[in-house]
């Protein structure tokens, strides 16, 4: 029944709100309180919005059945489904349980429970609309001790066009019932999905750093989206900003970033995640916090390392340190399951919660167009621990400084010249999901990579760029390539080029994970002797495909990237330049595979159009842990 709580309904914004808390076999507290916090939030904002408590199979098909019957209706713009309660996974499809779901097999958990994936397949089919989907829906056992599924939790679903999936907790991984009136996950997002004026994939971020601190990093929500337009749940009559809006903004994130830049408190990065959830370094933030929040060894079992000096190691060492990671091809249509293909192909696995950084390295191989890897076996998923807690001291993480920058030990794996072995390709097994994964950068000195570099309307080549990383000094987190001509951060981030010169801050490019329909920004300012330049940009994983270079193919994440540079020479202001870039990326590998920018000045002409394509590369440790 449709009902509106706290202001007249807008016929554009429909609602369906369940929470399911009486179950036979394992009962819960809080999810028809979630539900009836859920329902008054979404009525203040003006949804229509039918509500259903503790509802039996039968009735909770009909309320689909109702709700997809009025989501089609050409009135309908902006709609959201809230659920709260017990779900469960079988072979990669999610189930959201009906109170009388009843299992003690795989065939009874499809009969008696309700398949959100053909859901979410049916409102998929309608056009030009919004869909918001939160699952708090990821307790533990869902059918007590009669029947346990293979996999907790909930499966990951790339989000379809115009729609975002928020979850609880990560998949694979079970939710918090809550000590209170409401469940951790939603007690944080009513609360800030209730501010006025914030746009929703910001709210959600600032529910995953609260949840993530609050469980101690036990359980992290996630959130996968195709949306194409800002979306908020109170609009506040909040426009997109103008550009000069953008500059003003990108002075206070440079303002608070110049602050807290060398920062190993933890209040810190907090703070600057909760103000700036969308900031130009909140990829960044989100790494150091991470680090700040892992716990470190104990002094004695780092004492002996020591520190690598700023110098490309000597022939004979460099030798035996075999590098990272081979290209992928994976014919299409096959990304569903493992299969052996040709001669360059990467080992990648999909993982299924958001990475904690540890100090286990997995060994890889050199690229180069003429030799192919060994077999190499494949990374480790991501997981997350059950508790995260602050460094004891600094002294400490000195110490695991000296450990990162030591030399590593002698891969496991030897590269013999010409040798061509084929190697399974391990993608997502998931039909609905390209697979989630750590960033997984770690540089060592002597890694080494060449570019081709060719004009990207004309394709003349032009001259070839090789960068090799000379010195590591985590204390600024600063990566040395070529003697210091190039700096770039931990993750790869641009610090020093010898075109654009110095930036006040990391060219945030990089984001900490890669998944399909991840979204961030990023903007800096640098200069050099011709003038000052500033750079604001939206970008966002828009594929995982199948790419070319002269290193061979790869299976690789495409970013997609927009936005502005405003140039300024010492006596004058020339005004906006537009940038449109595609990086391709793949998980462990410390360098873009494919980087093609155009750059049209402000009367719309192109100013540059350059490629990047991988040639060669040298790299001797991967951490996908």
């Amino acid at each position: 029944m449709g009902q509106s709580i706290g202001a007249n309904p807008d016929p554009s914004r429909l609602a369906l709100v369940i929470g399911n808390s009486t179950y036979r076999d394992a009962p819960l507290v809080n999810p028809v309180n979630d539900a009836h916090a859920m329902t008054n939030l979404l009525g203040q904002a003006g949804f229509t919005v039918s509500s259903q408590f503790n509802v039996q199979r039968v009735a909770m098909m009909a309320a689909f059945e109702k709700f997809a019957a009025d989501v089609r209706k050409p009135e309908t713009k902006l709609v959201m489904f809230y659920y709260a309660g017990h779900g469960a996974q079988l072979d990669w499809r999610n189930y959201l349980l009906p109170v009388d779901a009843k299992a003690d097999s795989a065939a009874l958990l499809r009969q008696t429970c309700i398949d959100l994936n053909e859901l979410l397949g049916q409102l998929g089919k309608s056009k030009d609309k919004t869909f918001i989907i939160m699952l708090d829906a990821c307790r533990n056992n869902p059918f007590g001790s009669s029947y346990q599924p293979e996999q907790k939790g909930l499966s990951q679903f790339d989000a379809p066009v115009g729609s975002l999936l928020a979850y609880a907790t990560a998949p694979g991984n079970v939710a918090s019932d809550g000590s209170g009136q409401n469940g951790l996950y939603t007690e944080n997002l009513v609360r800030e999905l209730s501010v006025r004026g914030v746009r929703i994939e910001d709210a959600l971020k600032r529910v995953r750093l609260n949840v993530r601190l609050a469980s101690r990093g036990a359980q992290i929500p996630w959130e996968t989206t195709s949306l194409e337009d800002d979306v908020f749940i109170f609009s506040n009559g909040k426009k997109k900003l103008t550009e000069e809006e953008q500059e003003q903004l990108l002075e206070s994130d440079l303002h608070e970033w110049a602050r807290i830049k060398l920062s190993r408190n933890v209040d810190d990065w907090v703070s600057y995640l909760r103000n700036f959830p969308n900031g130009r370094f909140a990829e960044i933030a989100q790494m150091r916090l991470t680090r700040l929040l892992t716990p470190v060894p104990k002094p004695e079992t780092v004492s002996t390392a020591l520190k690598t000096p700023a110098t490309s190691p000597p022939a004979a060492s460099a030798a035996k340190q075999q590098p990272v990671v081979a290209p992928c091809a994976a014919p299409a249509g096959e990304l569903a399951r493992n299969l052996v293909v040709g001669d360059n192909c990467a080992a990648l696995v999909p993982a299924p919660v958001l990475p904690v950084p540890a100090a286990a390295v997995a060994p890889l191989v050199s690229i180069t167009p003429e030799s192919t890897p060994a077999q190499v076996a494949p990374p480790k998923p991501m997981s997350a621990p059950a508790s995260v807690s602050p460094p004891e001291t600094a002294a400490q993480q000195d110490a695991m400084q000296a450990v990162a920058q030591s030399e590593p030990a002698t891969p496991a794996i030897e590269q013999s010249p010409n040798q061509s072995l084929p190697l399974k390709l391990q993608v997502s097994v998931n039909p609905f999901s390209a697979g989630r994964y750590p960033l997984g950068r770690k540089y060592s000195i002597g890694d080494m990579v060449i570019y081709r570099n060719s004009d990207l309307l004309s394709n003349v080549e032009l001259k070839p760029t090789t960068l090799e990383v000379t010195g590591i000094d985590l204390d600024s987190d600063h990566i040395e390539l070529n003697n210091g001509k190039f700096i770039i951060d931990s993750m790869g981030n641009y610090l020093r080029t010898p075109r654009g010169g110095d930036s006040d801050v990391p060219q945030q490019f990089n984001p900490t994970e890669l998944q399909i329909g991840h979204a961030w920004t990023a903007g800096w300012k640098q200069s050099d002797r011709r003038g000052d330049q500033t750079v604001s940009i939206n970008l966002r994983i828009d594929a995982f495909e199948k790419v070319r270079v002269p290193a061979g193919e790869f299976m690789a994440f495409r970013i997609e990237i927009r936005g502005w540079q405003q140039q300024r020479t010492q006596r004058t202001q020339i005004g906006y330049f537009r940038r449109e870039q595609r990086i391709w990326v793949v998980p462990g590998i410390n360098f873009a595979i494919k980087d093609e920018l155009l750059v049209r000045n402000p009367s719309g002409r192109l100013n540059r159009t350059d490629r990047m394509e991988l040639v060669s590369l040298h790299q001797q440790t991967v951490d996908m842990s």
